[in-house]
């Protein structure tokens, strides 16, 4: 105990209550750093965030007691370690606070909405431009305080750290800018939100909207499964399709094509051949509303039961011709989650399509696409002739040229 004593400095009753105050604040953020991490960023990975808070309180310990006894040791100590302690505290507190207070702004200003059964609060416009000020003003302030505590009052002129930080953003917001501007144009639209699942122009799959940030967007590529990152700027210029957000509540109208030959008529009458067409086409019908029919049995189907398929005629091809058959589908769910998008998207197509072809089985009809050949009487008589041709001409016509 005298060797403690021995090892502490002699300081006055002010100076002791700061440092015991230093020391329990300290301690308290070490203890309380992981339950606030959870409170305000319940949804995402807090662990690297985590073991930063720690380093630095643990650091600041180590800084802390490092200065306390060089102050015992030599009289002319001024205080070097317990700035650095200090001077990542202030970053510490800087990092936190804006922690706390863009949880706080995010509950109060952000969009509330259940995605996997569970409630999480989005950005939107307002909780953007608060982040964004949030940013500045705890950043500078952060500064200053660094600035005094090294005492280096120079550095707030003009030509110290605020004018060079100026001139900085100046020459580099053509880079940042753009990326921070359509973000917020992104939330001031309110119709990009996470969890939604939009087609972008110029590329095929879909993607799970998964975060909005300031600078990008980060999505799921449902067919493939993992994660693609494009900027904001990038992605406000493609025509963006959100399949989440229908123009109607009949669902996503998706379509399918099927190539069908061409009926074969055999009566010479246009009474009879009209008969045939008519039930050519009858039987197209009952293949396709037996595929809805048996679409709305099948709970792993996800269409709209109350709105039937709609099929037409959109294409004559010299091959075949084209049906065209469109499906509703239900609503997709508010999920992240990429298997349960794909059943519920491709899934279902795929399903539909061994339903359509089920039924023409049953209805004898061929969805293969037939190959058809043209051929004239007079190319038939010439290539008739051509196969008749003597071979001893041409070769007494060769032999003669030999001869010459």
């Amino acid at each position: 105990m005298q060797t403690l004593m021995w090892l502490l400095p002699e300081l006055s009753q002010a100076q002791w209550t700061a440092h015991i105050l230093i020391f329990l604040v300290n301690i308290s953020l070490l203890l309380l750093a992981k339950p606030i991490l959870n409170l305000v960023e319940s949804n995402r990975n807090n662990e690297p965030k985590h073991r930063i808070f720690i380093y630095l309180n643990i650091l600041v310990l180590i800084f802390h007691g490092l200065d306390l006894l060089l102050l015992r040791l030599s009289a002319n100590y001024e205080n070097y370690f317990i700035n650095v302690g200090m001077s990542l505290m202030s970053v510490y507190a800087g990092m936190f606070c804006y922690t706390l207070f863009e949880f706080l702004a995010k509950k109060r200003f952000g969009a509330e909405k259940i995605i996997d059964e569970k409630t999480i609060y989005l950005d939107t416009y307002s909780t953007r431009l608060v982040d964004l000020i949030l940013l500045f003003t705890i950043g500078l302030t952060v500064i200053y305080t660094l600035i005094k505590i090294w005492g280096a009052d120079s550095m707030l002129e003009a030509t110290g750290i605020f004018g060079i930080i100026a001139a900085l953003l100046a020459f580099t917001s053509n880079i940042w800018a753009p990326d921070i501007i359509s973000g917020l144009i992104i939330l001031n639209t309110q119709i990009l939100e996470d969890g939604d699942v939009v087609v972008l122009d110029g590329y095929p799959d879909e993607y799970i909207i998964s975060k909005v940030t300031v600078n990008y967007v980060v999505l799921y590529d449902i067919r493939n499964n993992h994660r693609t990152l494009i900027r904001n700027s990038q992605f406000t210029q493609r025509k963006i399709d959100n399949l989440s957000r229908v123009a109607s509540t009949d669902g996503v109208r998706q379509a399918l094509t099927y190539k069908i030959g061409y009926p074969r008529f055999s009566s010479s009458s246009a009474e009879e051949r009209a008969e045939e067409l008519a039930s050519f086409r009858n039987r197209i019908d009952r293949m396709f509303e037996s595929a809805f029919t048996y679409s709305c049995d099948q709970a792993d189907i996800k269409i709209n039961p109350n709105r039937a398929f709609e099929w037409a005629l959109t294409s004559t091809g010299d091959f075949a011709l084209h049906f065209t058959l469109w499906a509703y589908l239900e609503r997709i769910p508010n999920t992240k989650v990429t298997a349960t998008i794909r059943r519920h998207l491709m899934g279902t197509l795929y399903k539909i399509n061994e339903a359509v072809f089920t039924a023409s089985i049953i209805e004898g009809i061929d969805l293969s696409t037939p190959k058809l050949s043209a051929v004239s009487i007079e190319q038939k008589q010439a290539d008739t002739a051509e196969q008749h041709l003597p071979k001893t001409s041409h070769d007494k016509t060769g032999t003669e040229a030999q001869h010459s």
